[in-house]
């Protein structure tokens, strides 16, 4: 397979992997549910650990992300990576 191949193929299978993930399974795994009354959202990345855990937060409650949709995003960005580096090589040849 060609590295435009592969890249495609990573690529597809991250965005398909974050999508489902987040249509089968909550996008939030775990959520405080505070009451905050005349509250004016502003959201914020918290943290971010290993093994791919990202917390945000909108100003009152705090949310951990699904890892299943970080590690899509993350295949996919490496697929686009892969992809990019399989067209300049193709195009230098």
């Amino acid at each position: 397979m060609t590295l435009k191949r592969v890249g495609a193929l990573l690529f597809g299978l991250g965005v398909g992997l974050a999508a489902l993930s987040a249509v089968v399974f909550d996008p939030a795994v775990a959520a405080t549910e505070a009451a905050c009354p005349d509250h004016e959202p502003s959201y914020a990345i918290q943290a971010f650990s290993l093994p791919l855990s990202v917390e945000y937060t909108d100003g009152c409650n705090t949310f951990l992300l699904n890892p299943l949709i970080i590690g899509g995003l993350l295949a996919s960005v490496g697929g686009l990576a892969v992809g990019v580096a399989g067209v300049l090589r193709a195009s230098s040849q």
